[in-house]
């Protein structure tokens, strides 16, 4: 199937549903960290009773949120080597997913369940016969 022209005068096909949602999950990540870094930063500026924790936990956050804004890259792109690294990410969110079903309250609880649900997604995703068959070697 062709697709639209890129600069390089390649054609692309189009991307298929399966490659779309895997990009869509690297994003909805990459935004959630985000968020949550800015939320550290935030509660850290109302009450700095700990100053070297919060930039430090911000900064780890902010790299892990490009790491999977590579990998959303690198899907889109259709290239086979972010499929193991956006793999390895959805292990970890399943860890952390399951961590904070544990925690206290139920805010945290529906949170991780979210986050389970998400991660769980993304490995059906990146499993998928059918996304491999969408990314170029």
């Amino acid at each position: 199937m062709v697709g639209v022209t890129h600069d390089a005068g390649q054609t692309a096909r189009s991307r298929p549903p399966l490659l779309l949602a895997a990009v869509a999950v690297a994003v909805l990540e990459t935004a959630a960290l985000i968020a949550y870094a800015l939320g550290i930063a935030i509660s850290d500026l109302q009450d700095s009773t700990n100053i070297a924790a919060a930039p430090v936990e911000i900064v780890i956050y902010l790299l892990f949120a490009v790491g999977i804004a590579f990998c959303a890259w690198g899907l889109w792109r259709r290239r086979r080597s972010a499929r193991t690294p956006f793999g390895v990410v959805q292990l970890f969110g399943v860890i952390i997913g399951w961590t904070l079903t544990q925690g206290d309250g139920d805010l945290t609880h529906r949170i991780g369940y979210v986050v389970l649900v998400v991660s769980v997604v993304g490995i059906a995703l990146v499993l998928s016969p059918k996304l491999g068959e969408a990314l170029d070697s």
